[in-house]
This record gives C-alpha cells, sequence and structure tokens, in this order.
C-alpha cells in the first residue's frame, strides 16, 4: 500500500479495507461520515473525520475511485443546548432564537444574516474548517435529500409495514425503544420534537401536534418529515451505497448500538446494504484547550493524534499536546517543538524587519505563533544577555561561556553542513577537553538565554542563527571588561 497513510494502517483495518474493495470492483467505493449543522463544535469530534480522510487516501492509493460523502442531518431538530453553543452563549441571539427550538435546522433563519438558513451557515464553517485540515468530502444535505424524493421507497415501506418493524425491533432488540420511527413535520408551526402519528389507515394519516395543539389529516405521499435516526441510517446506506463508516464504541453496542439496530432493520426492511465498521476511540479534551489546536497544529499532527492506536480512547490534554508536537519533525532533525522553541523566535524577527506580512509567511511560523500564544499560553522571544542576567554570574563561568559560545561560531563556520550528531560529538569533546562542566554552565547560559525550559542546549546552540551567537558575544566580551 503505497501511501502517506500506510504506518496507520493496522492489519485488521487493511482486511477490512481489501475485504470490501475486492466486492466493490463495479462501482465507486464510498466512505460516509456524519454531521449536524446544528453548530460547529470544539475539536473532540474530529477524529472522525481525520480517520474518513485516511480511509479514502488509503483506498485511492490502490487505483480505486472513491466518494467521500459528508451526511448532514439538517432535518433535526433545534435544541436550546445546541443553540447556546452555536451563538456563543449570546443572551440577544438566544432570546431572538429560541423559538425556533424543535424546528428542523434547515427550516431556521441564518442568526449571522450571512447564509440562506441556520443549517447552510454551519455547513460552511464545517466545511471550512475541514478544508483547513486538507480534508474535502462531499456534503449530502438530508432535508434537501428527503424533499428531492429520495427517501419516499422507504415511507411507502414504512407507513405499510409500521406495526411489523416495531414487533421486528422488539423481537430483536428488546433492550432497545424507539420512540418514534417517523417524526412527522407540522403543517402549522414547522416543529418535530412534539408532533406525532396517532393513526394510520390506508395511505391517510393521522398527525398531532403538541406544540400548537393541532392535529391534521394527510397521505403518504404528501407528509412531510423525517425518519428516526437509526431507520434514518438504514434507509440511508441503501441509497448511498456507503462501504465504509467510522463509528466509535458508543455506536457498537450489539444490544441498542446504532450500528447493530440500523443494520437488522437495513437487512429486514431497506434493500440489505450496510457499511463495513471502521472503530475509533472517542476523544475527551480538556476545556482549555477548546478552539485552540485548529489553529495551533498542522494535519500531519492530528494524524499522529487521532490515527495512532485508532481504536484507544484518548484524553487531550496540553501535556499530550506537547508530546506529539516532539514527535512530529518539521525539517530533518528538527520537532515541532523544537522548531517553535527554538528557530521561531529567530524567524518573527526577521519578519519584523521585513515586508512580509502575516499571511505570507511560511505556514509552520504561523502554527509555531499560535501554538506558543493558545497552547504554551506565553510569547517567545530571543532574548539576548543583558546586564542584570550576565550580573548574576561569576566571572570565571561567564568567562567559560564566552568560551564555548564562541567554539559554537567558529565550528558552524567551518563546518556549515555539519550534522547535529556530529556536531553533538564534537560539543561533547569540547567540555572534555576544556574541563567544563555542562551540569554548571548550563543552566547559566539557558538563564541568559531566557531557554529555562526549552529543548536541549545544544540543539539550541546548533540552531540558533549566527547573527544572534555573535552579538551575545560582543555583550559578554563588553561586560567582562566593564567589570574589570
Amino acid at each position: 500500500m503505497n501511501t502517506l497513510y500506510q504506518k496507520f494502517i493496522d492489519k485488521d483495518l487493511q482486511d477490512i479495507l481489501e475485504r470490501r474493495v475486492k466486492t466493490s470492483s463495479t462501482r465507486p467505493i464510498v466512505v460516509g461520515t456524519g454531521i449536524t449543522s446544528s453548530h460547529l463544535g470544539d475539536e473532540r469530534n474530529l477524529r472522525e473525520f481525520v480517520l474518513a480522510d485516511a480511509i479514502v487516501a488509503c483506498l485511492r492509493s490502490y487505483g480505486k475511485n472513491v466518494i467521500f460523502l459528508l451526511f448532514d442531518d439538517s432535518y433535526d431538530p433545534l435544541n436550546f443546548r445546541q443553540l447556546r453553543v452555536a451563538v456563543d452563549k449570546d443572551e440577544q441571539l438566544i432570546k431572538k432564537f429560541e423559538k425556533y427550538c424543535g424546528t428542523p435546522i434547515k427550516l431556521i433563519p441564518d442568526p449571522f444574516n450571512c447564509h440562506d438558513s441556520y443549517a447552510d451557515h454551519f455547513q460552511s464553517k464545517i466545511l471550512e474548517r475541514f478544508h483547513h485540515l486538507d480534508i474535502y468530502p462531499n456534503m449530502i444535505d438530508s432535508h434537501s435529500s428527503y424533499h428531492s424524493g429520495l427517501y419516499d421507497f422507504a415511507k411507502e415501506i414504512v407507513f405499510t409495514r409500521m406495526e411489523e418493524i416495531k414487533d421486528f425491533l422488539k423481537k430483536k432488540f428488546p433492550n432497545y425503544h424507539m420512540k418514534k420511527i417517523f417524526w412527522p413535520l407540522c403543517p402549522t408551526c414547522s416543529k418535530l420534537d412534539e408532533s406525532e402519528i396517532d393513526n394510520i389507515e390506508g395511505k391517510k394519516i393521522s398527525i398531532s401536534c403538541k406544540r400548537c395543539m393541532t392535529q391534521h389529516i394527510t397521505t403518504t405521499e404528501k407528509i412531510k418529515g423525517k425518519f428516526s435516526w437509526k431507520v434514518d441510517i438504514a434507509v440511508k446506506w441503501n441509497i448511498f451505497k456507503s462501504d465504509f463508516e467510522p463509528f466509535s464504541k458508543a455506536y457498537l453496542d450489539p444490544d441498542v448500538g446504532s450500528y447493530f439496530i440500523a443494520k437488522s432493520l437495513s437487512e429486514e426492511f431497506f434493500g440489505g446494504h450496510y457499511p463495513e465498521i471502521i472503530e475509533y476511540g472517542q476523544v475527551f479534551m480538556d476545556r482549555e484547550l477548546s478552539y485552540t489546536l485548529l489553529p495551533s497544529l498542522p494535519r500531519e499532527i492530528f494524524d499522529l493524534l487521532f490515527l495512532d492506536h485508532r481504536k484507544k480512547d484518548m484524553k487531550l490534554s496540553k501535556q499530550k499536546i506537547i508530546q506529539v508536537a516532539k514527535q512530529y519533525e518539521v525539517r530533518k532533525d528538527m520537532t515541532y517543538f523544537d522548531y517553535i522553541q527554538i528557530l521561531l523566535p529567530y524567524e518573527n524577527l526577521e519578519y519584523l524587519s521585513s515586508d512580509i506580512s502575516p499571511f505570507e509567511r511560511n505556514q509552520i511560523t504561523n502554527y509555531g505563533n499560535k501554538f506558543t500564544k493558545l497552547i504554551l499560553k506565553k510569547d517567545i522571544y530571543p532574548k539576548l544577555p543583558t546586564q542584570k542576567t550576565m550580573g548574576e554570574i561569576d566571572k570565571s563561568s561567564l568567562q567559560q561561556i564566552h568560551k564555548l559560545i564562541d567554539w559554537v561560531v567558529r565550528y558552524k563556520n567551518t563546518h556549515p553542513k555539519v550534522k547535529f550528531e556530529t556536531y553533538l560529538e564534537h560539543f561533547k569533546e569540547f567540555f572534555t577537553i576544556h574541563h567544563m562542566s555542562r551540569a554548571h554552565l548550563f543552566p547559566l547560559v539557558r538563564g541568559m538565554f531566557a531557554q529555562e525550559h526549552s529543548s536541549p542546549l545544544s540543539r539550541i546552540l546548533y540552531y540558533i542563527p549566527d547573527q544572534f551567537l555573535y552579538a551575545t558575544l560582543f555583550l559578554v566580551e563588553r561586560h567582562l571588561k566593564e567589570s574589570e
């Protein structure tokens, strides 16, 4: 499998992919994922989509025609909790839009007046987030799918076999109770959450709504509304022929899990198609990290976070993010964390002295600056030694520091392409030859450069630009001379 994501494809997953590929040779392979455009949410749910995108890349590496679908449950009714998150707890917007709770998301106006509907607004925001990660699915809007007639074949099945479906679920899944098989849209108040089907007689359907206290008579052809989610999934699989979909463990309980109930409904009533399970673990995250990861981390770090050991639950914390930042190499022999701690401050200085705008900077620089601010919660600036920091160091130690930095500058100038490993050997030899103590000098040098909690000092001195080291030598020489 010649693919960027090969290292993340375990034997179990590879077997799943190859099994379905062999049986799907006459049509495109479909990878599906799902959202509800009720709000944007934070980064916890990104694991599903990063995993799905990796599956798409792997399948395309086989030379297969792959369609990546993103199903939006835009026919779902909005609830108050979703509204609060969507408008960032803006009390005026909450007061203005709480009357729409219970209404399908697609039928609600955009709170921010920039799209045709509430659903369109958040679909756009969600796709923008995915595009930021180089994830490009095709959006399938559920309300539009119902409205266009794609679900009509299933309506006929459900309205003629309603009791049979209920009995089937009761017998096969005794621990599960489906509140409603179909959620009718009230013709009067356009709400779903408190409307019900009271009776089906031939093609006539009686509906009542507790929201507006009305009753209606309609027909199987004219009724509007949506199926209960597990029925909707089963029908959707047969319409769009999904081959692979990621599922967390919450959906895979054999007694009440959505996947197995939907699979059984599909096999018994709607055509028998269902996707292969791509299992992934749940993601938990410290609240302080919400909305900080996307601006701070390149896509490759999301891959390391979410694809490695994909079935394991994970806790995203500041320590976990820093740990992975120390694993991802942005260039040979330099991790993302090392880059932020060592090189980024000096690159920022170069940008400040140039006409390059923040938008034109190297992408990794922009990520690094956000990481510094949002994750590390500090500003990293290169700091030359001050009279105060040098004054706190005894003369003998300062002279040794001057000798060390002078050696580093000369060594780098005479070995311009030296690899870090080779440099490190000679760096250690320098201390042995000159009988200097690294344990004594390193904390002093770190204090001078304000790098107390940074990467190993040997790496810092290797990567720091020569101009900065020359300036340090000048300041140390002047301080030694003035202190005589």
